[in-house]
C-alpha cells in the first residue's frame, strides 16, 4: 500500500518543525538573559544583607559599649549621685572623649543629671539652661520607653552656637534600671554613615539609597534615579530602609533584545512558519471540508433540535459533533441511574419521617430492588457517632467520608452475614438510619437485631476506635408505620446522656421508665450557686447529689440541658453580686470553657467531670483572691465562729459584733465585700446546709432539727427551710434520706 498520505504530511509539517526550533533558540536566549537578571537580583540582596548587617552591627556595639560603661565604669554611678568635684568632672570628660575615641563613627558624648541639671560633654561642662541639646534630652526625659536610635537631628554643644552636623543619639540612664536620674548620650555622626555607603555601597550593577524610620533620605548613590525598588530590605534594629535596584542600562531591557540578531532571525522564522502552515492547512482543507458539509445538512434537517457546537473551529466542532452523539447515549444512561438513585433516598426520607403514604405498587417495585418477594417486618436503627465534635475536628474531611464509608460496609457486610435485608441512608451528618427488612413478621426480630448491632458497635470500637451509640425503634408490620419505629428509635437516642454512649439503647427500656419529682433536685440549684459563691465547701457534695439525681431520673438530653442551664443562670446572678475581679474569674474559668465544650459534652459523667474540675479550679483562685487581702483574716475568724455557734438562737450581727470588737455596720459591709450576701442570708445558709444533712442522715423530728440548727419554734424553721431550699424539710427527706 502506497503511503501518499503519510509522505504529504511528513514533507508538510518537517519544515515546520524546523522554524519552531529556531524559535525555541531565541526563546532560550531570552531566559538566559531573564535568569541572569535574576542570579543579578539574588547577588544584589545578599549584597544590600551585608551591608544593613555592616550599619545594624556598628551602631549595636556601640550600644553595647554604652551599656558595658555604665555596668562597670562606677564614676558615671558617682556622677548620678550628686558628686560636683571639679577633678571628677575632668575624669569624666576625659572618660567621655576616650569613649568617643572608641569608634570612628562617634562623634561626640555627654552626660546629664537632673538633679542640678548639670551636662558634662567630651569637650566641656555646661548647665542644661546653656546647653544645645537640650530639646532632645526633655523629649527622652518625657519618654523613656525611645531606647531605640533617635531620628538624623542637627546638633550643637552650646545653645545659641552652630549646627555642629547631623547626629543621631543613644540615650541609657544612669544607673541603667533608673529614670531620670541621669543620662548618658552618644551622637553617631550621619555623614560617617554616609560616608561608609560612599566606599563600601558603591556598585557597577545596583543603585542603593538609605531611609530613616520616617522615610526621610540619608543617602543615595550618584546616578539615574530607579523608577522602582527591585530590593527593599527593614532593619529590625534601627528601623532604617535600604533600597537597592539594578541598573538598568547595564543588564539591558527587551529593546536591546528585540534590536538582537537572534531576535530578528526568530522573528522571520515564526512569520515563515505561519505563512507554511497556512499554505498547508489550505491544501488539506478538504477532507474537512467534506465532513463540514454533511454535519450543516444533518442540522438542516433537524432544524428543531440542531448541534450546536464551537464555531470558528472545525476540527472542534466536529469532535463536538463526534462527542455528542456518544454522550447523548451515556447521559440518558447515567441520569436514568441518578434518577433511580435520588427517588430511593427520597422515598427512604418520606418512609422514616411519615410525610407521604406509599402505596402498594411502589412499595412492591422498592421490595424487588431490595431483593426480595414480600413485607413481613420492619425496624428502624439510628447509629450516631459519638462524640461527633471531636470526630470532626480530630480528621480531615476525606478521613470522615472514609470513616462513614467503612460504617456503612460494616452494616452491609454483618446484615448479609446475619440474613438480613436493609436499607440505610444518612439521616444527619452524625446519624445513619437504617430499616431493617424481614419478609415474615419473626417473633426473634429484636434478639436478631441487639445480635447485629452489637457486632457492629465492636467491630467499629476495636478496629477504628470510633464509637456509636445505637437506637432501636419498634417493629412494625405496616410499611406506612415505619416512621413510628423511628421517631421510637430517635426517642431511644435521646437518653444517650443519661445511660451513656457506646452502646445500645432499645425502645422497650424507656417506655417503662417512672421519673422521680424534677422540682426537688432543682432546688440544689440555687443551693450549689449560693454556696460556691461565700466559700462553702458543702457546694462539692450538693453538685454530686443533683447529678445522681439526674442520673435516677434517667431523663432525655434536651431536659438535662434545660437543667444545666437553669443552673449557669443562677451560678451567673451570684456572682454578679461579687466584685468585679471575681466575675472575671468566674468568666475565665467555667463561663468561657462551657461555651466552648458544652456541645462535646454528651453523658452525665462528662458534664459531671467537667463542672467539678472548672467549679474547683474557680473557687481555689476565688478563695487565693479572698487571702490576698487585708481584711481576709478577720472575716475567716468570724466565718469560723459562724459556722462553730451557728446553732446559737441568739446569734445576731450585734452579738458578733461585740464578739469580735467591730462595729456592726462595718462587720456587715465587709461580709457584703467579701462573700457578696449579707450576714443574716449567710447565717442561714450555713443553718440550711446543717438542717439539709440531720435531714438526710437521721431520723429526728423536725422539732428537734430546727433547735440543733438555731430556730426555737419549728414553723420559723420551716418556713426558712422552704424559702432557701425550694422544698420543705419533710418532702426533702422522702427524697434524700438514707
Amino acid at each position: 500500500m502506497r503511503r501518499n498520505w503519510f509522505r504529504r504530511l511528513l514533507l508538510s509539517y518537517v519544515p515546520v518543525l524546523i522554524l519552531i526550533v529556531c524559535l525555541f533558540v531565541f526563546i532560550g536566549v531570552v531566559q538566559l538573559n531573564d535568569l541572569s537578571r535574576k542570579e543579578a537580583l539574588k547577588s544584589s540582596n545578599v549584597y544590600v544583607q551585608n551591608i544593613q548587617n555592616s550599619i545594624d552591627m556598628s551602631l549595636n556595639s556601640i550600644e553595647m559599649m554604652m551599656l558595658e560603661t555604665i555596668t562597670r565604669n562606677m564614676k558615671l554611678t558617682t556622677f548620678a549621685g550628686m558628686q560636683s568635684d571639679s577633678v571628677f568632672l575632668i575624669e569624666l570628660s576625659q572618660l567621655l572623649q576616650n569613649l568617643t575615641a572608641t569608634h570612628p563613627w562617634i562623634d561626640s558624648a555627654y552626660l546629664y543629671r537632673a538633679g542640678d541639671g548639670t551636662v558634662i560633654s567630651d569637650k566641656t561642662k555646661l548647665n542644661i539652661e546653656q546647653f544645645g541639646d537640650r530639646t532632645f534630652i526633655e523629649s527622652h526625659l518625657n519618654h523613656p520607653e525611645l531606647a531605640s536610635w533617635s531620628l538624623p537631628r542637627a546638633y550643637r554643644t552650646v545653645k545659641d552656637g552652630n549646627s555642629e552636623g547631623t547626629v543621631i543619639s543613644m540615650a541609657k540612664g544612669v544607673p541603667l534600671q533608673s529614670k531620670g536620674i541621669a543620662m548618658l548620650v552618644i551622637n553617631v555622626k550621619v555623614g560617617a554613615i554616609q560616608e561608609f555607603l560612599s566606599k563600601y555601597g558603591t556598585s557597577e550593577v545596583n543603585q542603593i539609597a538609605l531611609y530613616d524610620s520616617e522615610g526621610k533620605k540619608l543617602f543615595e548613590q550618584p546616578g539615574k534615579p530607579s523608577k522602582s525598588n527591585d530590593i527593599t530590605l527593614i532593619s529590625m534594629y534601627t528601623g532604617w530602609t535600604i533600597a537597592s535596584s539594578l541598573k538598568q542600562e547595564e543588564l539591558g531591557d527587551i529593546f536591546s533584545y528585540m534590536r538582537s540578531g537572534w531576535f530578528i532571525v526568530g522573528f522571520l522564522g515564526l512569520l515563515l512558519g505561519i505563512g507554511w502552515i497556512v499554505y498547508i492547512s489550505r491544501k488539506n482543507y478538504k477532507p474537512i471540508e467534506t465532513i463540514m458539509s454533511r454535519i450543516e445538512k444533518y442540522n438542516q434537517a433537524h432544524k428543531e433540535r440542531p448541534i450546536q457546537g464551537p464555531t470558528g473551529d472545525e476540527l472542534s466542532y466536529i469532535d463536538y459533533t463526534l462527542s455528542s452523539i456518544i454522550e447523548v447515549s451515556r447521559e440518558y444512561q447515567n441520569q436514568s441511574q441518578v434518577n433511580d438513585q435520588y427517588r430511593r433516598i427520597q422515598l427512604f426520607h418520606e418512609l422514616v419521617d411519615g410525610s407521604r403514604r406509599i402505596d402498594d405498587a411502589e412499595w412492591k417495585s422498592e421490595l424487588q430492588e431490595l431483593g426480595m418477594k414480600q413485607f413481613g417486618s420492619a425496624s428502624v436503627s439510628i447509629v450516631e457517632i459519638d462524640k461527633y465534635i471531636e470526630f470532626i475536628s480530630g480528621h480531615s474531611r476525606q478521613d470522615q467520608g472514609l470513616f462513614k464509608y467503612i460504617l456503612k460496609k460494616v452494616i452491609e457486610e454483618t446484615s448479609e452475614a446475619n440474613g438480613l435485608h436493609i436499607w440505610h441512608e444518612w439521616a444527619t451528618n452524625h446519624r445513619l438510619c437504617l430499616i431493617v427488612l424481614k419478609e415474615q413478621d419473626d417473633i426473634q426480630t429484636k434478639s436478631v437485631l441487639l445480635g447485629l448491632m452489637e457486632q457492629v458497635r465492636q467491630w467499629m470500637q476495636e478496629n477504628l476506635k470510633l464509637t456509636v451509640t445505637i437506637g432501636l425503634g419498634v417493629t412494625v408490620t405496616d410499611v406506612n408505620a415505619i416512621s413510628h419505629s423511628y421517631e421510637s428509635a430517635a426517642r431511644a437516642l435521646d437518653y444517650k446522656s443519661a445511660l451513656g454512649s457506646n452502646r445500645i439503647i432499645g425502645h422497650w427500656e424507656i417506655e417503662l421508665l417512672s421519673h422521680d419529682d424534677l422540682y426537688v433536685y432543682l432546688q440544689y440549684v440555687r443551693t450549689i450557686a449560693q454556696a460556691f459563691r461565700v466559700g462553702n465547701e458543702g457546694w462539692r457534695e450538693q453538685l454530686q447529689l443533683l447529678f445522681e439525681g439526674l442520673r435516677r431520673l434517667l431523663l432525655p438530653k434536651e431536659e438535662i440541658s434545660g437543667i444545666l442551664s437553669y443552673m449557669n443562670y443562677y451560678f451567673y446572678r451570684e456572682m454578679m453580686e461579687l466584685p468585679p475581679e471575681y466575675q472575671d474569674l468566674w468568666n475565665k474559668e467555667f463561663r468561657t470553657p462551657w461555651d466552648e465544650n458544652m456541645d462535646a459534652l454528651e453523658t452525665l459523667d462528662e458534664l459531671e467531670s467537667f463542672y467539678s474540675e472548672s467549679l474547683t479550679s474557680c473557687a481555689r483562685k476565688m478563695e487565693a483572691i479572698r487571702a490576698s487581702k487585708g481584711n481576709h483574716g478577720v472575716v475567716q475568724k468570724v466565718r469560723d465562729y459562724l459556722e462553730a455557734n451557728f446553732n446559737d438562737p441568739d446569734l445576731s450581727l450585734t452579738s458578733l459584733s461585740d464578739q469580735f470588737n467591730m462595729n456592726s455596720s462595718s462587720l456587715s459591709t465587709l461580709f457584703k465585700e467579701e462573700f457578696g450576701e449579707k450576714f443574716v442570708v449567710y447565717l442561714c445558709q450555713i443553718r440550711m446546709e446543717r438542717a439539709k444533712e440531720l435531714l438526710r442522715s437521721t431520723s429526728l423530728p423536725i422539732q428537734d432539727i430546727s433547735e440543733k440548727v438555731g430556730y426555737l419554734h419549728q414553723m420559723s424553721f420551716i418556713r426558712a427551710f422552704k424559702k432557701m431550699i425550694g422544698t420543705t424539710p419533710g418532702d426533702y427527706r422522702k427524697v434524700h434520706s438514707e
